[in-house]
């Protein structure tokens, strides 16, 4: 009996359950992207960010967007060190 004969006969029958779940998350992952353009675009005055010694001239869209995207970031590692935690114990 092959790979493929094992796999074959170890089906049964069912949908997978996450395809509308995952359609669902694409679609809504395409909403909020074109929310963020739109946001960015629409927020274009020019602002002076001071920080550490650095001037940056940006727009402001393009700031509030990049202080969120560090945000998700440093709470992407929390919660990775956090599961790391748990799992260790």
């Amino acid at each position: 009996m092959t790979m493929t004969d094992t796999a074959h006969t170890t089906h049964t029958g069912r949908k997978r359950a996450g395809g509308f779940l995952s359609t669902l998350s694409l679609l809504l992952s395409l909403v909020l992207v074109v929310a963020l353009v739109i946001f960015v675009l629409q927020n274009s005055n020019s602002t002076t960010i001071d920080f550490l010694g650095w001037n940056l001239d940006l727009s402001q869209g393009v700031a509030l967007l990049g202080a969120a995207v560090v945000g998700a970031v440093i709470a992407f590692f929390v919660s990775g060190a956090l599961r790391v935690r748990r799992a260790v114990r």
